[in-house]
């Protein structure tokens, strides 16, 4: 029986490991109120990971940002949020925030 799930469950993971992808914590599901919809959280810090294709075989090349959140109200906490971009979605990103920056500083 342990064949057959890991052989069900395999293909799915590599197949979301090829995609851009954005992971929440399950904890953040409580520091949602059922009554609003949603909850502004602080961004208190950004580092990541540029993984090679050499280091993946299986899933190929991939930047992991890993976004620390906080939490504003009168909740306390703190939440790793992760982000798996493939190098074009990197890229336009990178494109776009710049632009954005561009556009404030003119």
């Amino acid at each position: 029986m342990a064949r057959e799930v890991t052989r069900k469950t395999a293909p799915v993971l590599r197949k979301l490991m090829n995609r851009n992808t954005m992971a929440f914590p399950r904890e953040l599901r409580e520091a949602i109120p059922d009554l609003h919809a949603g909850r502004i959280l602080e961004l208190d810090s950004i580092n990541g990971r540029a993984w090679k294709a050499s280091e993946r075989p299986l899933f190929g090349p991939l930047v992991e940002l890993k976004l620390v959140v906080k939490e504003t109200g009168k909740l306390r906490g703190q939440f790793v949020v992760r982000m798996g971009l493939q190098i074009e979605a990197v890229r336009q990103l990178a494109a776009t925030l710049t632009q954005l920056v561009d556009e404030l500083e003119t």
